[in-house]
């Protein structure tokens, strides 16, 4: 027994035979009999291109951008939500640094801010200084 040999046609070719289809006058017999083609594989053809031309239609809009198609659409906005939560850490970070930067400071670095040693004023300084002299313990 002989394998069958199937011919094979390029996207051209079906593109040209699909068009002879539509000339005015011509039947689509005569196209398959000049082809050597069957009709259901002409119909199967149209089909395929129709439902080609119409998801190709769907996808733009009507300025002319195409329309992301469901899993770009989900890729675009998984990117978005990521560079949202980027941004958040990001400030946070800033934040901890910050923070970690004034706890870090000497007393003499907080003075030169304040303008007194360790944080207070100098009139706190003079009344600790008094109250510690009027009770004669020092260091109280």
């Amino acid at each position: 027994m002989e394998k069958r040999s199937y011919r094979r046609f390029t996207a051209e070719e079906k593109r040209t035979i699909l068009e002879e289809t539509r000339q005015p006058g011509v039947t689509l017999s005569e196209v398959c009999r000049k082809h050597s083609v069957s009709p259901a594989l002409v119909y199967q053809w149209r089909a395929v291109a129709q439902q080609a031309t119409t998801a190709a239609l769907q996808q733009v809009d009507s300025r002319g951008k195409s329309q992301p198609d469901a899993q770009t659409a989900r890729l675009l906005a998984e990117l978005e939500r990521m560079r949202r939560v980027v941004a958040e850490i990001t400030a946070e970070n800033l934040e901890l640094e910050k923070n970690s930067r004034a706890a870090r400071k000497s007393p003499f670095e907080c003075a030169a801010e304040t303008g007194s040693v360790g944080g207070r004023g100098a009139d706190a300084a003079t009344e600790r200084v008094a109250t510690s002299a009027d009770s004669g313990v020092f260091g109280d």
